[in-house]
């Protein structure tokens, strides 16, 4: 599959990042880290979220929500 909208890469990063932001997330508390840690992480996850469905909103022309 070929991505050639910018729009599309965009999208394609943020998913990664998520991914990304979920190990993490998931080593922190195997690690029983601190909340604060797990807490910013969950935070980060929101925010890409909610990059993630104004991307896709505007892909599709049409209102998007995660939820996180």
């Amino acid at each position: 599959m070929e991505i050639h909208d910018e729009l599309e890469i965009e999208i394609f990063h943020t998913l990664e990042k998520i991914r990304r932001v979920e190990s993490i997330i998931r080593k922190h508390l195997e690690a029983k880290s601190e909340d604060l840690i797990v807490n910013q992480y969950y935070s980060l996850k929101k925010e890409l979220s909610q990059q993630l469905a104004d991307l896709l909103s505007s892909a599709t022309n049409a209102k998007v929500q995660i939820a996180a």
